[in-house]
């Protein structure tokens, strides 16, 4: 059934495509063709720095959506303002964004710290690729996720200590431990969020993804040029599919310890309490 929507989305592709057309033709001057293809590049590059390792286009689902397509499910209104500020739209209760939030384990989208125009090219980026698997860009190391093949056997213990910052990143980044904290086993920073149950939540892949490419605002400046090692990367996804499990264990052992200190206490307490009253009762007994 043909919607509005549809109907707009129709008439636009079909208007870029009669731009493009005449260009070739010479029939329109070619700076306006070259206007569309300039912000898709623009596009493609911000997509490349802030999206891909969370997105796909036409290589399935990651941590986010597969963005094929997504130009003709979603108003292009829409997709420019939650490129830009999806937390605002998460906020005003946005169905379509509550959706996707529960659709993906709960992991909201981050603010990427995108203005509208940046926002608006990578829009123009989506819609040339349009319904074709677009060809993975070429990508720094920090993005680069590592292969099956290049994968490698992480230790917990050594993750632990890279967390902490006992052991330093080879090439320089601060240790997790600033930033994140893990209840029931290490207290840490609050900048960042507690990575308590970050492995349940994103899964191997995600974690895997989020640590070859450190997307979030607050990590990139941090990491983009002092990138984890592919071992490090390892480690440390290893030590937090450990703590996932280990996690509710510490803090009931946390719960029982705290209980039964409570109970002392109160026991203490009250026989101080009691002492002095039951004392006087005797004493007023013995003297009747």
């Amino acid at each position: 059934m043909l919607t509005v929507r549809n109907f707009f989305n129709y008439v636009g592709k079909v208007s870029k495509l009669l731009l493009l057309l005449l260009a070739m033709i010479g029939l329109i001057h070619p700076s306006v063709a070259s206007n569309l293809n300039e912000k898709a590049m623009k596009g493609e590059d911000i997509y490349t720095d802030k999206c891909i390792s969370c997105h796909s286009i036409g290589g399935g689902k990651k941590i986010g959506p597969d963005l094929k397509d997504v130009t003709s499910l979603r108003n292009r209104d829409w997709l420019v303002r939650y490129i830009s500020e999806p937390d605002k739209v998460l906020a005003d209760k946005d169905p379509i964004a509550i959706k996707l939030l529960e659709e993906y384990n709960n992991i909201p989208m981050p603010n990427m710290g995108l203005s509208e125009a940046e926002a608006d090219d990578v829009v123009a980026y989506l819609e040339a690729v349009g319904g074709i698997q677009a060809t993975q860009p070429s990508i720094t190391p920090a993005q680069a996720v590592p292969s099956p093949v290049e994968t490698l056997t992480g230790d917990a213990k050594t993750g632990s200590a890279l967390f902490t910052g006992s052991i330093p990143f080879k090439n320089g980044g601060s240790s997790c431990i600033a930033c994140h904290n893990i209840a029931g086993i290490m207290e840490g920073g609050t900048l960042g969020p507690d990575l308590t149950l970050s492995y349940s939540k994103y899964g191997e892949a995600g974690i895997a993804s989020v640590l070859a490419s450190v997307p979030f605002p607050t990590m990139s400046p941090i990491y983009s040029n002092r990138p984890l090692t592919l071992q490090e990367q390892a480690d440390l996804k290893a030590f937090l599919q450990q703590s996932a499990p280990e996690q509710p264990k510490q803090a009931l052992i946390m719960i029982v310890v705290f209980s039964l200190i409570g109970m002392v206490g109160l026991l203490l307490l009250s026989h101080i309490i009691w002492r002095h009253r039951l004392s006087n009762v005797r004493d007023s007994l013995k003297y009747r």
